[in-house]
């Protein structure tokens, strides 16, 4: 048994060094066997998990929920950090002290003498302060180099595209991305009139990127999106769900036209 007793903090210094105080505690020899066992790819994964329950927090509008989900997300990264610590990897204060240097290193608009007066000068302004100062000019070997393999696809092709359109490879407004959207169903269409699984696999990865190059071009994350979409969903059918039991239509393949009277009336009460 480890003798310990919380302590409330006050401010933000204290709070952060309580976290990573029973952190170390539940690592140590009389901790927890499950924190114990934990690994930084083991970790990493906590830290997704809890970051998808904040955005779940975020989707409900319930600040209460973000509060706890965003400090799970804190324990998890904290617990990191404190994993590399013991595995002798590198200092956690050097970790943080590089981040402060880096975001300091690149905002010579707000720290040094450029002038920038919307998002898009502030972007081009960091990523120059990157290239000039870091030596970060991409060429053909480096330009994918810093996007993570192991991203979900969605999240993959929109760094890529992100990438692209860096060299000016982009659309010149919203219609031509939407018209390559149109281009890329109705190539869908044609390759679904074909007895070729393999075309159809093609031309639907196509359409899914012209998608995810609109997302993009309008500043909306392609994994928040379809995340807010499946959240739709499951809620809309679980009504449905709820009010077949109560009228007592059964949920199934033969009651199909019953149900779909059931979603469109659902469908119009929550989009009140």
């Amino acid at each position: 048994m480890i003798e310990y007793t919380p302590k409330k903090a006050d401010n933000l210094k204290d709070a952060f060094y309580n976290l990573y105080e029973i952190l170390t505690l539940l690592r140590s020899p009389g901790g927890c066997p499950y924190d114990r066992a934990l690994t930084p790819k083991s970790s990493l994964q906590n830290v997704l998990d809890e970051a998808y329950e904040y955005l779940d927090g975020l989707n409900k509008q319930d600040k209460k929920l973000c509060q706890e989900e965003i400090g799970d997300v804190l324990l998890n990264v904290l617990m990191l950090l404190r994993i590399h610590e013991e595995y002798k990897d590198f200092d956690p204060v050097d970790a943080v002290n590089d981040v402060v240097d880096k975001i300091y290193r690149r905002h010579d608009h707000v720290f040094g003498n450029v002038t920038v007066h919307n998002e898009e000068e502030a972007l081009a302004a960091f990523n120059k302060a990157k290239a000039n100062k870091e030596g970060r000019k991409a060429d053909a070997k480096s330009i994918f180099e810093h996007i993570p393999s192991s991203l979900p696809p969605l999240e993959k092709s929109y760094e890529i595209q992100k990438k692209l359109s860096k060299f000016g490879f982009d659309w010149p407004d919203t219609k031509g991305v939407v018209d390559k959207v149109h281009e890329e169903l109705t190539e869908v269409e044609e390759a679904l009139g074909e007895d070729n699984p393999d075309h159809l696999e093609e031309e639907l990865g196509d359409l899914l990127t012209a998608v995810v190059n609109l997302c993009r071009y309008v500043k909306i994350r392609p994994n928040l999106a379809m995340e807010r979409a499946n959240n739709k969903m499951t809620r809309r059918f679980t009504s449905v769900f709820t009010l077949a039991e109560e009228r007592g239509i059964p949920v199934d393949k033969e009651h199909v036209w019953e149900l779909n009277d059931l979603w469109n009336e659902v469908k119009e009460k929550q989009e009140k």
